[in-house]
């Protein structure tokens, strides 16, 4: 049994080291492009999770990036969010469009899911250049837009549906444009459902209120403190489900 028992983790450690393995982890990722900064993290809940981010250059002026939450955990999870991650990058090589992207990886996880799995899945397509951004929200959390004059506020939703749960389901898509240090924080519920001995949340309030705070920092010192404020208000409380954020900062040409 025992001999049994360490075999399961060192696979699940074996598991857990591809799984980081296939995130980007470099930052910044794009060091001689000076218009834009972005950071990302994302940590376990056990071994191995379903949280997922992922970005790269569509063309010399075109980002796209996405975070997403599979449901359920371990390696169930795990599995459905690499495929998740190959899906975007092989889908978004053949829409041009955040709707059409996210459309087709639906149809692609909807063709061939006997476990019923889904994703909730934030995905956008930045212009570095000029700020402007495309993107489609299929069930995730509002991201929040903090502008360089100080407001922070929750992005429109699209009315999207989690990826993998209906056929056909017609994404939407909506537009902004970011101004000079203008910054978008993208995460996923781990972070608002964080819990602490009391059995309370650390919820959205909490979190927009943690950000006020640190809005001027550098972005890395802003995701790491969000994370730092997660760790001090669970007082050592097992961590339940995955957490994962990512942050981009416009800075103009």
């Amino acid at each position: 049994t025992t001999a049994a028992k360490e075999r399961i983790e060192s696979e699940l450690k074996i598991a857990r080291d591809i799984q980081m393995g296939i995130l980007k982890k470099i930052f910044p990722p794009f060091p001689d492009r000076h218009e834009f900064d972005m950071w990302a993290t994302l940590e376990p809940a056990r071994e191995v999770g379903g949280d997922l981010y992922d970005f790269f250059l569509m063309d010399e002026d075109h980002l796209c990036f996405a975070v997403g939450d599979v449901s359920g955990k371990g390696v169930p999870a795990a599995l459905f969010m690499a495929i998740v991650m190959t899906l975007i990058k092989a889908k978004a090589s053949e829409a041009a469009t955040a709707d059409r992207i996210l459309h087709k990886v639906n149809q692609a996880l909807c063709l061939n899911n006997p476990s019923s799995m889904f994703v909730t899945l934030f995905l956008g397509i930045f212009n570095i250049r000029n700020g402007e951004m495309e993107y489609s929200n299929g069930g995730h959390n509002p991201p929040y837009i903090i502008h360089a004059r100080g407001e922070i506020k929750p992005l429109e939703t699209t009315h999207g549906m989690a990826l993998g749960v209906m056929e056909d389901f017609p994404y939407q898509a909506k537009k902004l444009a970011l101004q000079k240090g203008d910054s978008l924080f993208v995460y996923t519920d781990g972070v608002t459902e964080a819990m602490n001995t009391a059995e309370e949340l650390f919820s959205a309030e909490r979190l927009e209120r943690e950000l006020m705070v640190l809005k001027e920092k550098p972005i890395q010192d802003v995701v790491a403190g969000i994370m730092e404020r997660i760790d001090v208000f669970s007082r050592g409380l097992e961590q339940t489900d995955d957490i994962t954020m990512m942050m981009l900062r416009f800075y103009g040409e």
